[in-house]
């Protein structure tokens, strides 16, 4: 299984935002998309970290106990 830990979602999401806020300022109805795409990517990002991190300490704790 490939390791998410959700950096990449947050880099991207981060990208979009930056967009948003100055080069795609003239245009509002993409700056508009993308401040709300790159919005909803950064918080797709805590939620898969916040579950990898999970995982992680699950594969740790089942590797202490034997």
């Amino acid at each position: 299984m490939k390791k998410n830990n959700g950096t990449i979602f947050m880099v991207i999401g981060l990208m979009f935002t930056t967009l948003g806020l100055t080069i795609l300022n003239e245009y509002k109805i993409l700056q508009y998309g993308a401040l709300i795409l790159g919005l909803i990517l950064t918080i797709y990002s805590v939620f898969v970290s916040d579950k990898w991190k999970k995982s992680q300490k699950n594969i740790e704790n089942k590797d202490s106990i034997k």
